[in-house]
Parts: C-alpha cells; structure tokens; sequence
C-alpha cells in the first residue's frame, strides 16, 4: 500500500486482503474465473452511497461498506463505482467506471478514485490494476457498445434470489436490483432479446464462498483478535453492571486490534434478555445470579469473526447454569466432529438439535428438572456461511442443501432458551436462560478446522479467566 510521509494513502479505498504484491493479480484472477466461467458480457455496481448517506445527516462509521460481490472481484472500497467485465473483447476485456475527481469532496471525505486527467486515471490503474478506468457518465454508451458487438446478445448482472417454500423471490430493496432494474430499461431501449439479461448470482457464490489462503489467514487473524478482546473482558468482567457497559469494553477492545470495524454492533444480553434471538437494545442491569451472552466479533480486511459465548455474572455458574451450558457445548462438539466436505448444513442442523434434546432430556429432565422453551424443537439454524459478509450466500439459504465444498466457512452456534427449574444438591434453581455457543468452522475434505479454538468456551477456562487466572 503506498505511503506518503508515512501514512497509508490508500488503504481506505483498496483492501488488498493483506495479499501485498499479490493483491492486483489475486482480483485479476478472480474476474478471470468468472468470466471463463459465464462467457458473456456482465455489469456489476457498488453501493451507490456510503454508510448512513442515504438519510440526510446521519452518520454511521463503518470502515469496510462495499457491496461484497465488487469487494470480491476489485478490492475497491468507494461508492459509484461499476465493473464491466467482457470475456469476447480483443481490447479490453474490463473496465471499472468511477466518477470525477472531486478535491473539494475529498477536502471532507478523503482520497478517491477518479477520473478527468491523466494523473488520476494512472493512479487508479496502478492500484486496482484495471488497466482500462474511464468516467462513470460514459457507463451508458460504452455498454451499449460492447453489447451490440456480442453475438449471443447476452448480459449477465447480480441480483439477489432463490427459493422459498418452493417460490422463487427476489431482493428488491437493494442497489443490485436497483441496478438490475436500469440495465434492463437500457436493454428496452436498445430492443434486445427479452430474455438477455441473466443472473450470475450461482455462479459468483460457487467461486466466492470457498475462502483461499488469504482470506484463511484473514479470517484466523479476526478470530484471534476477537479472543484477545474477550478474554480482556472475562477478566474485567468484575467491573460491569450493564448490557452497555459489556458492550462498550468489548467492542472497545477489539476496535483497539483492528482498523476495519466489527463485524456486527455486539448483542450483550443478560438474563431472560438472552431469550431474544436478536436482542439489541443492551441497556439493562443484570444481577449477580443471571448470565449474560455475548455475541460479538470483529473485522480483519473483509473477512470476519462471529463468535458467541455465554458466561456467568458472577463468575461462577451455578449448578443449573452449568448443566444447561454442558448441554448446549456437548451439541456444538457434535457439529464439530460431523461437518466435512459432502455433507449439508441441513444433516448438520439435524444433528445438533437432536443432540440438544437428547442431552435436555438425559441431563436435565430426567434428573427431576422442568423447562418451557422459547420454541418448538429447535429455536433456529446452527450454520449460517460467512465470508465477504458475517451472513454469505443466497439471503434464503438455499446453500443449506448443497453439499459443503473444502473452503467454506460456516458458523456453528447450538443454543438453549427458556425457563428452566430444578432441584440439585438440596437447593432449587428457578431461571430464565438463554444460552448460545457459537464458532466459526472452515469445511476441509474430511473435517473441519475450528478458526475459533483459542477463544475459551469451558466451564473451567471461563471461570478461571474471570477469577483472576
């Protein structure tokens, strides 16, 4: 990354995925795969605004904003920016469009990529290494150009979709299919086939899921610094007396590691807060006798940590704490020893939540313990892939019926969530819990590699950490 009185010029705007040298011919190889792989011509956009922008005045830092099929292909972090990739042409067989260099906007906002003199257009090129940068205002004309020049008369763009319940559905909120929308008022125009524009979506998840080297390297990196950050926090944990105050420290800490934001605001949920699935508000004191579950994790380049934990208040879970967090870790284990390559979340999914209920069974209601669940069977999915976003993949999952290839990365979080009694040791434990234990595995041929091992999860790491050990 080049450097002028040593700081960083570019870093902002291009994530080299910490690939060095190697970054310009990563993204080349990356757009070659594609285009081998769909042979047609193909348009891809990035966010057009940056983050908050689209409401006046708000404001939301989020260093890492991209639309994640374009981080994937360029590395390029700015808004309006578009990708033209065309396999046929003996010229140029890409170009990335962006706007004018502004040097008033980035008096406010920092460097971009720009066009409009020649120092500019080199100093994109030379970073992106797309040797062809023109002004996005010429977008329109140049498409149409290479479009009539193809003999199939075929396009492809990313939209979002896949099936629910059966039925095809469509994202029709986003940029991508804002973007979509445009290409095809450009094709009516141009009277071209109705059924020229197609999809790449399949085709860009196949290639973009299985995560290589870097991304690994990246991955374990945020990982390990989203550990260091928690262990920080166990053994501060004496400190607290709020769901804010947890969330500040912690986020505090892993933003102390990292420069490209986290991965997710953190969900700090004490007591029978933990029952809500997605519980954000953060704001209540918790008590001595009440856990508290984290889900937190940071950022390193593009790639991300989702971890979760659950931990005692008081630094010592109590017997029926401890029984029901057994419970939930002996399911997350059994993931861990059947996810491989071959299998599909779903069979994974089957197995965790029969796990739980055996062990709800075996460990607790047999032993004279009562419970009411939040839900009926299994309160929700115990894989979601991770990648270019904490949540990768199609948004309706589809992925969870495919056979899982060497290189993705999948979550696994079992979890537990109601009200639970029993009697143990001449004493009775009346709580509302919930209790989720979350890792992030990358799939190998014949296992899985757990990038989240070195972040404590036992009864004994836990409360040893928080005790002073």
């Amino acid at each position: 990354m080049m450097q002028k009185a040593g700081k960083k010029i570019y870093s902002g705007i291009f994530r080299d995925g910490d690939a060095g040298n190697q970054a310009k011919r990563r993204f080349r190889n990356r757009r070659k795969e594609l285009m081998d792989a769909e042979n047609m011509l193909m348009v891809l956009t990035g966010v057009p605004y940056g983050p908050g922008q689209e409401t006046l005045w708000t404001y939301a830092f989020v260093p890492t904003y991209q639309e994640p099929s374009l981080m994937y292909l360029t590395g390029i972090n700015q808004t309006e920016v578009i990708l033209l990739l065309d396999p046929h042409s003996k010229q140029s067989d890409e170009i990335l469009f962006v706007k004018k260099k502004d040097p008033s906007k980035e008096f406010w906002d920092g460097i971009r990529f720009g066009v409009g003199d020649p120092k500019s257009v080199s100093e994109a090129k030379r970073v992106t290494g797309i040797a062809d940068v023109r002004d996005i205002d010429d977008f329109e004309a140049v498409f149409k150009e290479r479009f009539e020049k193809q003999k199939s008369k075929k396009v492809g763009a990313f939209w979002l979709e896949g099936l629910r319940n059966g039925t095809r559905h469509t994202i029709e909120s986003d940029h991508n299919w804002h973007f979509k929308k445009q290409i095809e008022r450009m094709l009516r125009k141009w009277k071209a086939p109705k059924d020229a524009l197609h999809n790449i979506m399949d085709t860009h998840f196949d290639l973009r899921l299985p995560l290589d080297k870097y991304d690994v390297a990246n991955t374990l990196k945020a990982n390990r610094l989203t550990g260091a950050a928690f262990e920080e926090t166990l053994r501060r944990f004496g400190e607290f007396k709020t769901e804010y105050a947890v969330q500040g420290f912690i986020e505090g800490q892993m933003q102390m590691r990292s420069p490209y934001g986290l991965s997710f605001p953190s969900i700090i949920a004490s007591g029978p807060n933990a029952t809500v699935l997605h519980y954000v508000k953060n704001d209540d004191a918790f008590k001595k006798n009440e856990m508290v579950l984290l889900d937190f994790g940071v950022r390193w380049m593009t790639m991300h940590a989702d971890i979760s934990r659950t931990i005692p208040a008081s630094g010592k879970y109590n017997p029926l704490q401890k029984v029901l967090y057994e419970i939930v870790l002996k399911a997350q284990l059994e993931v861990q020893k059947q996810a491989r390559a071959g299998r599909t979340i779903q069979e994974i999914n089957e197995t965790c939540w029969e796990t739980v209920n055996h062990f709800l069974k075996k460990d607790f209601l047999d032993q004279g313990g009562k419970c009411k669940l939040k839900y009926k069977e299994r309160p929700h999915g115990v894989s979601h892939l991770i990648g270019e976003q904490e949540h990768d993949g199609d948004p309706f999952r589809n992925y969870a019926v495919q056979p899982m290839k060497p290189g993705w990365l999948i979550s696994n979080e079992p979890g537990l969530y109601g009200s639970f009694k029993i009697r143990l040791n001449g004493k009775t434990y009346d709580q509302e819990i919930g209790i989720r234990i979350e890792d992030n595995l990358l799939i190998t041929e014949k296992g899985c590699r757990n990038l989240s091992q070195s972040i404590p999860k036992r009864v004994e790491d836990i409360e040893r950490l928080m005790n002073g050990g």
